[in-house]
């Protein structure tokens, strides 16, 4: 997740790229992210001198790398967490001193189309501001009270799991139907980003949408009166809600 950061913040501001620190325990994987940026491979205490800094490591590593950036940390340093489980009250207790905030981004943010739901305690406006415009160039950026957080890691974070799930039914559907599997799965593709486009469009209802094309005794209505004999639209709803109870449980 920290090299989709990485790529998504270069991506829509390459000035960045020259200027990233990349540290990691693994040297290979700090060289390739420093390679796909343009940017440097150093230690923990050489990126905590950035402006802003993406803590993204495994949940057990927190404590570790928080005591290594904690003494270098500037004072317009801003450390954004993606680590699952570590609320904000524990990031500021391995790191009082710190400037802190919790995201949870999607794998989308690679390529700027992500969504990255957004907690801070206690950060000013003016400089919440400047964070948001920061991760910006990431995709959709939602503040959130902390408390939702398990309901947009299941959304946003889960979400493109169960998508992909219902883009490999539409596959199969398509070659039940006689496509080639290359051909489906082109076409399965173009009706995903078609129909984002669509409900992008000033915000549209998606229910709206779904009416606007479903035909008299047509085909779309033939479809999803399917779905609807099988609660799927129910069933999806639950799938977010329960990896939210997951995601609560970390």
């Amino acid at each position: 997740m920290g090299r989709a950061m990485l790529a998504g913040l270069v991506r829509g501001a390459p000035e960045r790229g020259a200027a990233s620190i990349i540290a990691d325990a693994v040297p290979s994987a700090a060289a390739q992210g420093a390679a796909e940026s343009g940017g440097r491979v150093g230690s923990v205490a050489d990126a905590a001198g950035c402006e802003l800094v993406v803590l993204a490591v495994k949940p057990k590593d927190v404590e570790d790398a928080l005591a290594q950036l904690a003494p270098h940390a500037g004072s317009e340093t801003v450390v954004v967490s993606v680590v699952a489980g570590w609320d904000m009250a524990r990031l500021q207790a391995a790191a009082p001193r710190v400037t802190l905030a919790r995201t949870m981004p999607n794998l989308a943010v690679r390529f700027g189309a992500g969504l990255v739901a957004l907690a801070s305690d206690g950060l000013e406006a003016a400089r919440q501001a400047e964070l948001e415009r920061a991760l910006a160039p990431l995709g959709q950026v939602v503040p959130l009270p902390e408390s939702l957080f398990p309901a947009a890691t299941a959304l946003a974070g889960s979400g493109p799991g169960l998508l992909a799930l219902i883009v490999e039914a539409f596959e199969d559907g398509g070659v039940a139907s006689g496509l080639t599997r290359d051909q489906a799965r082109t076409m399965a593709r173009a009706v995903l980003a078609g129909t984002a486009a669509l409900l992008a469009d000033d915000d549209a209802d998606p229910a709206v949408l779904r009416q606007q094309v479903s035909s008299p005794a047509g085909t779309t209505i033939a479809g999803l009166m399917v779905l609807e004999r099988g609660s799927v639209r129910a069933h999806v709803a639950d799938a977010i809600v329960a990896a939210a109870r997951r995601a609560a449980e970390l």
